[in-house]
């Protein structure tokens, strides 16, 4: 069959970038398209922008902490000046996204792209068609099925505010609620995370979240659990949530001037008409097999958020790519391995994991356990909230999972990601010459 490219991937963030360049590389046809601006979900609304934010609240929340240590600074951020800076920094590294993919030889493309046929895609009023059709288009915002929810705020517009307002209630008690809690509190505001469930950030070892969750109600950010959302209305110039709440039995109204839509996300697949292209979608994702390749026509593969399999992290995304292209390239023959990808909650303190869970470990597993707080890399800058619980197996030494909050904690289970993908004991990892005092030289104390 002749087609117009041998691939084409919609999609500019992670995955969709890695494939574009993976399969130009080995010869192949290859054309990209977007329907918003070339670099994807966390390069605007994901990762990158979060990263600009909370890096500057945790320069502020240092200083607050040690403002009677000889250190003077602003007491809180600087909003409108700080999504300045982050559109800057954003756009300096997303502008040449485009240019760079042209330069590489490969196509690129604008607009809302839908399945015409099998092999065959619709781009405004062109049909283009290809021997593969790569889908990242990642995830958007879950719609909640509430009275009110229009008035939800969404993590997308969240992170392009212009001005912060005063009273906020994060709807949610997982990743987006409790970083964006911790940036908007150290920008003056009066900061709610309200959870229907009882436990908070489902994903991370639990001891550890209740250390978070101590550490940001410290930092005058109030977290409700057992509240299910009921209904949204307008007041004025204000918004109240109301609630039932589950222990009480009872409706609760909490008013605000903002409410953050932290409920979690799906593929965003609207608009893709995947029916036309013969692309099975189940529990609203597209559904895959093993290869990453759609169940139901041959020539679909996908990647990232719009998919179930895997942690919806950038280093899946990153992960998936890498099969499917080696898949496409030498034939269905590669899968995807998830015990290894590492994640992290950027609050203050960072909380971070990977691999086995204290929950599922068993007899054949040891669980050492340290508080850290009193350690030097915890108290030089008087932060007060510190721990680990290393899962390790019994006979062979090996270091099977890593739990981490504290300073620096994204950075220090990247050691542990690569101790457990090497296949490292305890021992080996205890032993390394580490650079002092650094943060990370804590390691060889996490294992003893």
């Amino acid at each position: 069959m002749d087609t117009d490219y041998d691939a084409f991937v919609i999609g500019t963030g992670v995955a969709g970038s890695s494939l574009a360049y993976k399969l130009n590389n080995s010869g192949m046809k290859v054309a990209i398209a977007d329907k918003d601006r070339y670099g994807g979900i966390c390069a605007f609304h994901g990762c990158i922008p979060k990263k600009i934010l909370s890096g500057a609240a945790e320069i502020v929340a240092a200083s607050n902490r040690m403002s009677d240590k000889g250190v003077k600074c602003n007491d809180h951020l600087e909003w409108s000046s700080l999504i300045e800076f982050k559109d800057e920094l954003v756009h300096s590294l997303t502008g040449p996204k485009e240019n760079a993919f042209k330069n590489a030889g490969i196509d690129t493309y604008h607009g809302k792209v839908s399945f015409h046929d099998r092999n065959t895609l619709v781009i405004g009023d062109k049909l283009i068609s290809a021997k593969y059709i790569l889908v990242t288009v990642g995830a958007t915002s879950r719609t909640i099925d509430i009275p009110g929810a229009g008035f939800l705020t969404t993590s997308d517009e969240f992170l392009d505010l212009k001005a912060l307002p005063k009273r906020i209630i994060l709807a949610g008690g997982g990743y987006i609620s409790f970083e964006f809690a911790h940036i908007a509190a150290r920008a003056g505001a009066d900061v709610t995370i309200i959870h229907r469930g009882r436990n908070l950030l489902k994903t991370f070892d639990q001891d550890l979240v209740n250390m978070l969750a101590e550490a940001s109600e410290k930092a005058g950010i109030k977290i409700l659990t057992g509240q299910e959302l009921l209904r949204i209305e307008k007041k004025n110039d204000s918004l109240e949530l109301i609630t039932h709440d589950s222990k009480k039995q009872e409706e609760i109204i909490h008013q605000c001037d903002m409410i953050v839509h932290g409920l979690g996300r799906v593929p965003a697949i609207d608009g893709l008409e995947p029916e036309k292209g013969d692309v099975k979608i189940e529990h609203g994702a597209i559904a895959v097999n093993e290869y990453l390749q759609s169940v139901s026509n041959p020539s679909v593969y996908a990647a990232g958020d719009c998919i179930l399999p895997g942690p919806a992290l950038t280093p899946t995304a990153s992960l998936q790519a890498n099969v499917i292209a080696s898949n496409i390239l030498e034939g269905n023959k590669h899968t995807t391995d998830y015990t290894k990808i590492a994640s992290a909650v950027f609050t203050i303190p960072t909380l971070a994991s990977i691999g086995l869970m204290e929950k599922d470990a068993t007899y054949k597993h040891r669980v050492i356990y340290n508080d850290m707080s009193n350690f030097y890399s915890a108290r030089k800058t008087n932060l007060g909230y510190a721990a680990s619980k290393i899962i390790i197996e019994k006979d062979t030494g090996k270091i099977v999972g890593a739990h981490v909050i504290g300073p620096n904690a994204e950075d220090t289970i990247n050691l542990f990601t690569l101790a457990i993908t090497t296949g490292l004991t305890a021992e080996q990892v205890r032993e390394a010459l580490y650079a002092y005092p650094a943060s990370s030289y804590d390691v060889k104390y996490m294992l003893k």
